[in-house]
């Protein structure tokens, strides 16, 4: 008699409190908990906005399992949230002054040494 050993099928992974995704749009998620709409998870600019059932913004995150989790959760986890500011326009400053000051230093150079 033969024996034939089949590997064994792993169990699905559980769904932690009834908390479903779906996609619903190419870069667009929404989440529910027993049927009850949770909120939204947006593909934005390499990163991943919230938004809760009122389409309130909780928070940017970096993975999307993080922004799940972000929306899934009462209270955000402060190391999986992107802070909103955006600091093109204080980078844009700093090069500006940056080059203003090259420039005045290279015209400065030009005047004593010529």
């Amino acid at each position: 008699m033969t024996t034939t050993l089949t590997p064994a099928t792993p169990a699905p992974a559980p769904v932690a409190s009834g908390i479903r995704w779906a996609s619903v749009a190419e870069g667009l998620w929404a989440g529910t908990r027993d049927g009850e709409f949770l909120g939204t998870v947006e593909f934005v600019d390499g990163g991943f906005e919230t938004a809760d059932e009122r389409g309130t913004r909780i928070g940017r995150s970096h993975s999307l399992v993080a922004a799940q989790r972000l929306v899934e959760s009462p209270a955000p986890d402060e190391e999986s949230v992107l802070g909103w500011r955006d600091e093109r326009p204080v980078l844009a400053a700093g090069w500006l002054g940056f080059a203003a000051l090259a420039v005045t230093a290279v015209g400065l150079a030009w005047n004593l040494y010529v």
